[in-house]
């Protein structure tokens, strides 16, 4: 399998780069093939505008996805383009920042995953255009798990992170259950605790199921789900215990 790892995290001693090395020595050593992209190391350009392209199809007023389709993008783009296209399996690795992703790793999303590219009406979920590539996130956050339940504090995070984790599958990938890392900086045990889980995970990782996200042909011509009882996810509402 082909594995390319997007790592998004300022600090080379930080916890995160130690998921991602470790990611790189297990899955190398089990024979898969791998690539890194550092996104801190490469300075990636974060912001979206017309400098990512070579030339403008209308310099008067910037519409970005129509540029996008023309396809006249910067080379540091198409590099990463080029190892989307190789890739069998993309793992991003990063920490919870404000309840959601890292500006860079943000903008690696906007500026790779381009219009025509990426995704083009009718080619969208599991019509998209990688319907054979699979991506699974891993990530870190601040504070401890009870906080991020669906009755805790700060909310469910499978569910903060749904807009996430839908924009690879609006674009036909596969999404693997996303990986949570809670708090590891409280102390050492648990960080040894985590990298073992997360070495475990990882040597089964190509056998894993993915998230069962509902397919174009359950929705309605209006874009509606045809069974009323069946969430996006496809996990039936649960019922009232007293009714039964």
């Amino acid at each position: 399998m082909k594995v390319l790892i997007i790592y998004a995290h300022p600090e080379p001693k930080s916890f995160n780069s130690a998921l991602k090395n470790k990611a790189f020595q297990i899955l190398s050593g089990e024979g898969h093939d791998i690539q890194v992209s550092d996104l801190y190391a490469m300075k990636w350009k974060a912001v979206a505008d017309k400098d990512d392209f070579t030339q403008l199809e209308n310099e008067d007023f910037l519409k970005y996805q129509v540029e996008q389709k023309k396809g006249n993008l910067k080379e540091d783009i198409l590099q990463e383009q080029k190892k989307v296209e190789w890739a069998d399996l993309i793992i991003f690795q990063f920490p919870l920042w404000w309840f959601g992703i890292p500006a860079i790793l943000k903008g690696w999303l906007d500026r790779v995953l381009t219009s025509g590219w990426a995704y083009s009406y009718p080619n969208i979920y599991d019509k998209g255009p990688f319907v054979q590539k699979k991506v699974l996130i891993s990530t870190t956050t601040g504070g401890p798990e009870f906080l991020y339940s669906k009755q805790g504090l700060n909310g469910d995070l499978s569910q903060i992170f749904f807009p996430f984790l839908h924009s690879f599958y609006f674009c036909g990938f596969q999404v693997l259950e996303p990986e949570f890392f809670w708090s590891p900086t409280e102390n050492k045990e648990k960080r040894k605790l985590y990298l073992k889980r997360w070495i475990k995970r990882l040597k089964q990782i190509d056998k894993e199921e993915v998230i069962p996200f509902s397919k174009m042909g359950e929705y309605t011509e209006l874009t509606s789900l045809k069974k009323p009882d069946i969430d996006f996810m496809k996990r039936p509402k649960k019922t009232d215990e007293k009714k039964k």
